[in-house]
C-alpha cells in the first residue's frame, strides 16, 4: 500500500512538473513589441546626438518584464531582421522570476536598464565574455566600473529549472550579480554576433528603478 502511494504521489509529482514546465518553457520567444521598439527608439536617439558612430549590425533587448525561465533576450540582425531568442539572467537583488528593482549603484547586485554599447571580448573567470559601456547617465553608466559583463553560467539551463521547481523556488534559471548571463552553449553565439558591432538594451519598468 505504502509503495502504491509513493508511486501515486511520484505520478503526481512528475505530472505537476510536466504542467508547470509546459506554462513556462514552450511559449519560448517571450520579448514585447514595445521592448524592441523602445530599444530601436533609443539606438536611434544615440545615433543621432553621436553622427560618427556606425549603426549596429545588431541589436540584443533584454525584455526584464518577462520571467527568467523564459527566453526574453532576442538578437536582432539590422539588416535583414532574423532573430534569435536566448534565457538571459538577472540579478540577484533585482528579484526571483521576474526582475523588479534595478539600480546603477556600485554594490547593489541589481540589474540596469538602458541602452549599452558592446565593448571588447575577452576570456575571464565565466570564460568568453564581452565588456558592455552604458550609456545612460540616470540608469547604467556605471556598468563599466561595476564590472557588468555579458558572459555564460550554467545555472541558465532547464535542469536549473526544474530543480527550482522541485525545490519550491519557482520556475526560474539561476541569477548573478548584475551581469547579463546566458547559457554557456549560447555565448559564443552571442558575443560573435554583438562583437561586430553591436547594441543591447534591456527594457523594465522605470518605475522600480532605484536611484542615486
Amino acid at each position: 500500500m505504502t509503495k502504491k502511494f509513493l508511486f501515486v504521489a511520484g505520478s503526481t509529482t512528475f505530472l505537476l512538473v510536466i504542467i508547470i514546465l509546459s506554462g513556462f518553457l514552450l511559449p519560448m520567444h517571450r520579448v514585447s513589441d514595445e521592448a524592441i521598439r523602445s530599444a530601436r527608439q533609443a539606438v536611434s536617439e544615440y545615433l543621432l546626438n553621436h553622427p560618427f558612430d556606425s549603426p549596429p549590425q545588431y541589436l540584443a533587448v533584454v525584455d526584464y518584464t518577462k520571467p527568467s525561465s523564459f527566453k526574453r533576450m532576442v538578437v536582432i540582425e539590422m539588416k535583414s531582421g532574423s532573430k534569435r531568442y536566448y534565457r538571459v539572467a538577472h540579478a540577484g537583488k533585482s528579484g526571483s522570476l521576474y526582475a523588479m528593482k534595478f539600480s546603477n549603484i556600485e554594490g547593489s547586485n541589481m540589474s540596469s536598464l538602458g541602452l549599452y554599447k558592446t565593448g571588447n571580448a575577452y576570456r575571464g573567470d565565466h570564460g568568453l565574455a564581452m565588456r558592455l559601456h552604458g550609456l545612460d547617465s540616470l540608469k547604467n553608466d556605471n556598468a563599466f566600473a561595476r564590472d557588468i559583463v555579458l558572459h555564460s553560467a550554467d545555472y541558465v539551463s532547464i535542469p536549473v529549472i526544474i530543480e527550482n521547481i522541485l525545490t519550491l523556488n519557482g520556475p526560474r534559471i539561476g541569477r548573478s550579480n548584475g551581469c547579463f548571463v546566458v547559457a554557456p552553449s549560447k555565448i559564443e553565439e552571442v558575443v560573435d554576433k554583438l562583437s561586430r558591432g553591436g547594441f543591447l538594451y534591456a527594457y523594465g519598468k522605470e518605475e522600480a528603478s532605484i536611484k542615486e
